[in-house]
């Protein structure tokens, strides 16, 4: 054997070393998705909190349990710092949501973990009804849906809230099918919402889930006028000049506001948290990513492959959510995010402000001697402007999920604003 011949089969045997000890090693830690589905106890309900899953799942379960950390965002946009007030932070909303319960606390989400701590020990909980247990926890389908149907929607929530235990609140369950861990939609209203678009849930390929079981929740929503049902209106389309066509063209049938302003006398409507709408017409779902790709990314623990739990922003495990596909760096993409991020924020308190103005102008052009015919276009253009700005500001993306989208939507809801305002002036010249 000469000296090449020596060379290569030193190489060739180390190879195989290197490979055989890969082949073993994935062989003895397998990926945690293909180990065997644990058995998880249904004695009592507990297969609808989390506690049941500890053990079965350690490393999804250790992540998940990651939500209660409060932290910062590294754009100082959003995050989940204890008691972060938006009204603080932007004070036009006082006057925005005037008359209505989130002019009393309006804060960021915390974590998950906190779902049924916050909804508890909210300032805008007391009267509320049933419907708003909804997104909050697992019993939703599994005891009050499956007992009542949409009848628990009407019932107090308190009455409702009384019969989740502490670990009931949000948790696997609300998203995987306990004795085969199968991603599950637990909102009926998502189902009804896909019914109506001629979609049959139990059709959606694995991907379609991975964005559907955060879509049940993270979406705008109103409560139905005739039973109190959670709907989404999505029939027109999922931008927000689509949801404010389907709000004006009768198809919420009978609902029309959610208040009425009392300094405009405008019929106002509430936004909600339209992540995935804007998500779903942007370039990442072009791309086939979906909201678990960024938010809920593969991880490895000791050669174990897992899905974390740890629904945070990407921008804190970069390393996993970002650069597995873009090849920027860490500081490129981070200073990217946060371009957006100032120029949203920067839109939407203009319009925010703007929104407001019009608010006190009408209430100028009412107390000047305007009559409701006149002043008819400017609450409409008024309606359409707030819808439009808290579509904006109720999205949780700071415009990220959809730089291009957000930022047309803010502008819409500036020019609005402004002709609220003119069309106000028009009508106190016109009622002199």
């Amino acid at each position: 054997m000469n000296k090449t011949q020596k060379i290569l089969a030193g190489v060739m045997a180390a190879s195989a070393a290197f490979f055989g000890f890969i082949v073993v090693r994935v062989g003895v830690a397998q990926p945690s998705e293909t180990l065997k589905i644990a058995k998880i106890s249904t004695e009592g309900n507990a297969h609808l909190g989390s506690k049941a899953y500890e053990n079965a799942y350690p490393l999804e379960y250790n992540s998940y349990m990651k939500n209660n950390l409060m932290m910062p965002s590294p754009t100082g946009y959003g995050g989940s710092q204890a008691a972060h007030s938006r009204l603080a932070e932007e004070p036009e909303m006082l006057e925005n949501f005037k008359g209505y319960k989130f002019a009393i606390q309006y804060d960021d989400d915390r974590g998950h973990t906190y779902a049924g701590k916050d909804i508890l020990e909210s300032k805008r909980r007391p009267g509320q009804k049933g419907n708003c247990v909804t997104c909050k926890t697992a019993y939703t389908k599994d005891v009050f849906y499956d007992e009542m149907g949409w009848g628990y929607a009407t019932k107090p929530f308190d009455e409702l809230a009384a019969k989740i235990p502490d670990d009931g609140w949000f948790g696997c369950a609300s998203c995987h099918e306990p004795e085969t861990m199968k991603l599950r939609v637990f909102n009926p209203a998502l189902v009804e919402a896909l019914q109506r678009q001629g979609k049959n849930i139990g059709d959606a390929t694995h991907n379609e889930m991975r964005a559907y079981v955060c879509s049940q929740c993270h979406t705008e929503y109103y409560f139905a006028k005739e039973d109190g049902r959670v709907t989404l209106p999505w029939d027109k389309g999922p931008t927000a000049e689509q949801e404010f066509q389907y709000y004006s063209s009768g198809l919420a049938k009978g609902f029309e506001q959610d208040w009425v302003h009392p300094d405009s006398g405008t019929k106002m409507l509430k936004a909600q948290h339209p992540d995935y709408e804007t998500w779903s017409t942007s370039v990442h779902a072009d791309a086939g990513v979906t909201c678990v790709d960024c938010h809920m990314p593969y991880m490895r623990d000791s050669g174990r492959k897992y899905t974390s739990h740890w629904m945070t922003s990407p921008l804190q495990t970069m390393e996993a959510s970002c650069l597995k596909c873009h090849d920027e760096s860490k500081e490129t993409l981070l200073a990217r995010v946060k371009t957006i991020h100032d120029n949203t924020f920067k839109l939407q308190r203009i319009a925010g402000n703007t929104v407001a103005k019009a608010h006190l102008t009408i209430q100028k052009a009412m107390q000047a001697g305007a009559g409701d015919a006149q002043l008819a276009t400017a609450r409409l253009r008024l309606r359409e402007a707030q819808w439009y700005w808290d579509y904006a500001a109720a999205e949780n993306g700071v415009g990220f999920h959809n730089p291009d989208q957000i930022a047309r939507t803010l502008g819409l809801s500036i020019d609005l604003a402004h002709q609220a305002i003119e069309e106000a002036n028009a009508a106190v010249r016109g009622a002199l």
